[in-house]
C-alpha cells in the first residue's frame, strides 16, 4: 500500500511542482547577479532584452544574451534535479527505494509539458539532465544513509 501511495504522489505530479519551486529558489541569486551585471541603458532596450529572453525560453531561439541562456539552462537543470530530490524524499519517507520507474514518470511529465505547451527542446533536455543527475545524487544519498 505504501508503494501505491508513493507512486500515486509521483504520478499526480507533486515532485514535478516541487522541482519547479526548487529550481526557481536556487537560481534566484544567479538571476539577480545577471540582472545587476547588465549595462544601464534606456527602458526600451531593457524591455527588448526581456522579450528576447522570454522568447528564447519558450522557443529556443538563439537571440539574446549569453548570460540569459546560461541562466535558463541552469534553471531547467535545477528544476529536474529538485523534482527527483522531492520524489526521493517521498520514497524515503515511505521507506522505499525510488526505482527507474520514478525516473521515467518524471521524464514523461517533462515531455508532456514540453509537447503540450510547445516549449523548446532545450528546456526538455536540460530538465531531463537534471532528473538524471538527481537520480544519481539520490542513489548516492540512499547508499550513504
Amino acid at each position: 500500500m505504501k508503494a501505491f501511495i508513493a507512486y500515486a504522489i509521483v504520478v499526480i505530479g507533486i515532485p514535478y511542482l516541487a522541482g519547479l519551486l526548487f529550481g526557481q529558489i536556487v537560481t534566484l541569486p544567479l538571476s539577480l547577479v545577471v540582472g545587476l551585471c547588465r549595462s544601464r541603458s534606456d527602458e526600451s532596450t531593457l524591455a527588448q532584452a526581456f522579450v528576447q529572453a522570454a522568447a528564447w525560453s519558450l522557443s529556443g531561439s538563439t537571440k539574446g544574451l549569453v548570460a540569459d541562456h546560461i541562466l535558463h539552462i541552469c534553471m531547467d537543470v535545477f528544476n529536474g534535479f529538485g523534482a527527483f530530490l522531492a520524489a526521493g524524499l517521498i520514497f524515503h519517507m515511505f521507506g522505499l527505494y525510488p526505482g527507474v520507474s520514478v525516473l521515467l514518470i518524471l521524464g514523461a511529465w517533462e515531455i508532456f509539458f514540453t509537447v503540450a505547451y510547445g516549449q523548446s527542446y532545450r528546456g526538455l533536455f536540460s530538465t531531463l539532465a537534471g532528473i538524471v543527475v538527481g537520480r544519481f545524487v539520490v542513489r548516492w544519498l540512499w547508499n550513504a544513509a
